[in-house]
């Protein structure tokens, strides 16, 4: 029996020219509502691997929503498991997936590889819509990414790393809660071939030629294709002919069987005819773009209109969801290098070592500045170069701003999306400037500059605002150095003094937030010990208290404070750290059972819900011991206590 690989879409050089169909190439028009060359391309590409079709009225219906049954079977194609699926026919795992429903068996071995998973009741859904979120994070669990080392908040945590891996480039999906519609699956399976793979275990298998060739010959009845002179057996067989005349790369699965072909028309669909606004009519410009005056405009990720557009300002068009999508990224850079030559460069690279695709309405801008100059780079939302200009001409001024979350990575913050550039541990937690600079023989270096004040208030998570200020849709919310969804807050109010900085975009909406987590201005909490030492002449005794935090222990202070050792505190010291200016003991929340817990950052303890930050400290009363994270405190069971402290949960304590 022949293996069955059913795998990805398109694999799609880097180095190569946007939406330009090759000399000789058919042209794809299979599907009445779909126009767009590249979208057409990859959903043909899509049909040749026997993974979806069309409808028989001749309709592709490339923005209908899937479910979560559909996008599971797709996986399960593109992990090599329709051999598989006789064994999983038959058994039961989610209860709302009885053994006659007619993806049992994809959603059964999904589950079984790790890559799927139910809601908290147990439940698989399987006719619920499947969210942008949830289909990423099943193909990035096939590309070897784990759970365990993701960090932050799920979907956030995956869709930011997709973002980085290459997985989400131009796929024109702007919410991780928003359904995935039919073309846009399409694009991400087709960006599979080129995503970094995590370190886990891949379940994908594939094989992408290095050679560029021509598709010659598609024959259903006989099963077989015909590319570069070779022909190979299909894994799939089935009849199609638009793609015939194209030039490309064939994907093999381990057997030598063709799993598709993948036609040379871009780099993942971002417009090759990207602009950069200047001061004339943007609306013209947008609609010679899009092909329309009908179109949706997206700035940073979140609505606007054609006036919200500013010089330098660049848009790109996405088919599948008929939207202009804007970024006002622009990063002062020292330019490194570049390939293949400074004449016509298709990469560039910037900021210590990273290399970035360049757009072809880059390339004129680009010649003319050659390698060892400062430059400032125009970027596309996927951060793409779509121009480029002299630092030192007074045209235009970076503005790159970062994020560095709790393990240093430094984050840029890219048209709506993070795009990792370096790491710098020194400025966890932190948002800061952005740029890169070389000074002589000296190395190139990012240069990092905390940025403080910004908009303040409290923030009111109901009705999602920041100090009377409304909230964008795709707001970026770090607390403690992780980045979090508005909904994990447990509380309902955060107060201003949590509110490190908060950034105001072009509409005058809040869309960054950055809490402090654990601590609030220079208070500590940790445990105390206490020694009492006794004067045998006078009888008079003295307290002498120690606080243990995870990361440091502050040495004995004399006190007059009555409080026994194993106490959770939560204490101010004095300049020289030689006394408390303020010391409290904190609320205890005794024998917390697992039902109390509302995700993995709130508790719910009798009519309370209490934040609980990523971040909180945990300490295993068994050992005396401190715990790595929050999650090894959970998985360690036995008696739970929580320790409040101004409304949040500041420490965690288990005991067997």
């Amino acid at each position: 029996m022949k293996k069955r690989i059913l795998t990805c879409l398109m694999a799609v050089s880097l180095l190569v020219s946007l939406l330009a169909v090759p000399v000789g190439a058919a042209s794809v028009t299979k599907f009445s509502d779909v126009s767009d060359s590249y979208t057409a391309t990859a959903i043909e590409t899509l049909r040749l691997m026997g993974v979806l079709d069309g409808y028989g009225d001749g309709t592709f219906r490339p923005d209908t929503v899937l479910n979560r049954a559909q996008f599971c079977k797709m996986a399960v194609y593109a992990m090599d498991g329709s051999g598989e699926l006789g064994r999983y026919s038959t058994v039961t795992i989610f209860p709302d997936v009885k053994p006659s429903h007619w993806a049992s068996a994809y959603i059964n071995m999904a589950s079984r590889k790790g890559i799927i998973s139910g809601f908290a009741d147990g439940k698989f859904k399987p006719g619920q819509t499947v969210t942008a979120g949830q289909a990423v994070t099943i193909l990035m669990r096939g590309l070897g990414y784990k759970d365990e080392n993701m960090g932050g908040v799920w979907p956030q945590s995956y869709m930011a790393e997709a973002q980085t891996n290459g997985l989400l480039k131009s796929t024109g999906i702007t919410s991780a809660y928003a359904g995935l519609t039919r073309a846009q699956a399409a694009k991400l399976f087709m960006n599979l071939f080129e995503a970094k793979h995590g370190k886990g275990d891949v379940l994908f298998s594939y094989s992408v030629g290095k050679d560029e060739v021509y598709l010659t010959a598609v024959d259903g009845g006989k099963g077989t294709m015909t590319a570069g002179g070779t022909e190979y057996d299909m894994a799939h067989p089935v009849t199609s002919t638009s793609l015939i005349g194209s030039k490309g790369k064939v994907v093999t699965n381990s057997e030598g069987e063709i799993l598709t072909f993948l036609p040379v028309t871009g780099s993942g669909g971002v417009s090759n005819a990207a602009v950069i606004i200047g001061n004339g009519n943007a609306g013209s410009t947008l609609g010679a773009l899009a092909g329309s005056s009908s179109y949706n405009v997206y700035k940073n990720g979140t609505p606007a209109s054609v006036g919200d557009l500013k010089r330098y300002d660049v848009a790109t068009y996405s088919a599948a969801t008929n939207s202009i999508i804007v970024s006002d990224t622009r990063v002062s850079v020292y330019y490194e290098d570049c390939s293949p030559s400074p004449s016509n460069p298709s990469t560039i690279t910037v900021l210590n070592g990273m290399k970035l695709n360049v757009l072809p309405t880059a390339v004129d801008s680009l010649s003319k500045l050659k390698p060892g100059k400062q430059i400032v780079l125009l970027l596309t939302a996927d951060g793409q170069v779509a121009g480029a200009e002299d630092a030192n001409s007074g045209n235009v001024q970076g503005n790159a701003m970062a994020y560095v979350d709790g393990s240093g990575n430094v984050q840029m913050i890219c048209g709506g999306s993070l795009l990792t550039v370096g790491t710098a541990s020194d400025y966890a937690g932190q948002v800061v400037s952005l740029s890169s600079s070389k000074n002589g023989s000296q190395d190139v270096k990012l240069n990092l500059g905390k940025i403080s004040g910004g908009a303040g208030g409290e923030l009111n998570v109901p009705e999602r605002t920041l100090g009377g200020r409304k909230l964008t849709d795709n707001a970026f919310i770090f607390d403690g150095g992780k980045q979090i969804g508005l909904g994990e807050l447990g509380q309902s109010v955060i107060n201003e003094s949590r509110v490190t900085y908060a950034r105001t975009n072009w509409a005058g909406q809040v869309d960054l937030v950055v809490l402090n987590g654990s601590v609030t201005g220079d208070t500590v909490y940790g445990r105390a010990k206490v020694v009492t030492d006794r004067d045998d002449t006078t009888g008079k005794e003295t307290q002498y208290i120690t606080i243990e935090t995870k990361d440091h222990t502050y040495k004995s202070i004399k006190s007059g404070n009555n409080v026994s050792s194993g106490a959770w505190v939560a204490v101010r010291f004095n300049k020289g750290e030689t006394g408390f200016t303020s010391f409290a003991t904190m609320t205890r929340l005794g024998n917390v059972p697992a039902s109390a817990w509302v995700g993995k950052t709130a508790v719910t303890y009798g009519s309370r819900t209490y934040e609980v930050p990523s971040n909180v400290q945990c300490y295993n009363a068994d050992t005396d011991t401190w715990m790595t994270d929050l999650d090894a405190a959970r998985d360690y069971g036995g008696t739970m206590n929580l320790y409040v402290y101004d409304g949040i949960v500041r420490a965690v304590e288990v005991k067997g």
